[in-house]
């Protein structure tokens, strides 16, 4: 049985692989510092060590104690707008953290790498457009810039020390497990469809959209949405393509389906059946105005595609939300 440590996996994206690791045959080790993820979130068949990835020392503890065959490197600060505000501490945070995981990663010679890396790295190149992986990247915010930097020190420390790695460039993610058993826990979700999900529960007064005068058809930001469960898939697939001796590559992981923000509300007061108060502000400076993407070449060689719709994402974000709603 192969092991994998998550680092962040008490987080969203990092906790919903877990699950889907454990469940396929996979040994997981979590790593978390639980700043912003949740101890709650983490399968209890997991073995957890509350570890800052920023510091060295501990992260090489858990290596001495425990046999890791790979890694899935989730760990970081995800947020647009606050790395606009505060560039450095997201170069801090995604760069020399990642530094500290790939020093320990050829410090105890294990070969096999997955990194979360973004859709954002294309910036407006993939305006009308579906971006493939050889879509010229172009950064229009820190957080992107910082993922870009992390891609290319996967790279060359794998040409340096014979590393295989495998990244994954997400668009965007949401949605929860169907169970309601695990979904987003931020108490106070910037991203889109957890932000109309509050205001219909009743957690937020209203929705605020980020510009309308984006140059789309209805004036707001284009986006292509995937589903948490169908990026934890995309993972385990990931680690079973690495241990086959699969060659390190770059993928996008999206839906090939762009809505505009204005699309994703409308059919959100459909599903949900109640009025969702909206008021349109400025928009926020790094937003791109359309990211989608071409998804041919994960299907080609790691045969995977989306399972999930809109419908599906937008439902079991609301029904997870309903559930804390309950529980609290």
């Amino acid at each position: 049985m192969k092991t994998i440590l998550v680092t962040g996996g008490a987080g969203y994206i990092g906790s919903h692989t877990v699950i889907r690791l454990i469940n396929n045959g996979y040994r997981v080790i979590v790593a978390d510092d639980l700043s912003t993820g949740s101890k709650e979130a983490v399968d209890k068949r997991a073995k957890f060590y509350e570890c800052d990835i920023y510091n060295k020392k501990e992260l090489s503890n858990i290596l001495s104690n425990e046999r890791i065959d790979g890694i899935l490197h989730c760990a970081g600060k995800i947020v647009v707008a606050e790395s606009i505000d505060n560039p450095l501490k997201y170069f801090e945070n995604n760069v020399v953290g990642l530094k500290n995981v790939l020093d320990v990663l050829v410090d105890f010679n294990i070969k096999n790498i997955i990194f979360s890396s973004t859709a954002s790295v294309y910036g407006n190149n993939a305006f009308n457009v579906k971006a493939t992986e050889d879509t010229l990247t172009a950064p229009t915010n820190p957080y992107a810039e910082s993922k870009l930097i992390g891609e290319r020190m996967i790279m060359w420390t794998a040409k340096k020390h014979n590393l295989n790695y495998v990244i994954f460039r997400y668009f965007n993610v949401a949605g929860a497990m169907i169970d309601a058993s695990n979904g987003l826990r931020t108490k106070n979700p910037t991203h889109l469809i957890p932000s109309i999900n509050s205001v219909a529960l009743g957690k937020k007064d209203k929705l605020e959209i980020f510009g309308d005068d984006y140059d789309t058809l209805d004036g707001t930001c284009i986006r292509d949405f995937i589903h948490v469960n169908d990026l934890a898939k995309a993972h385990q697939f990931g680690f079973d393509y690495l241990f086959k001796n699969g060659s390190s590559d770059i993928f996008n992981l999206g839906s090939e389906k762009g809505y505009s923000v204005k699309n994703v509300y409308y059919e959100s007061v459909k599903l949900l059946k109640t009025d969702i108060p909206v008021v349109y502000s400025k928009r926020r400076e790094g937003d791109p105005d359309c990211v989608l993407a071409n998804i041919s070449k994960v299907k080609e060689i790691l045969h995977w595609e989306p399972e999930f719709n809109l419908e599906d994402i937008i439902l079991s974000d609301f029904n997870w939300r309903k559930k804390l709603l309950c529980l609290n």
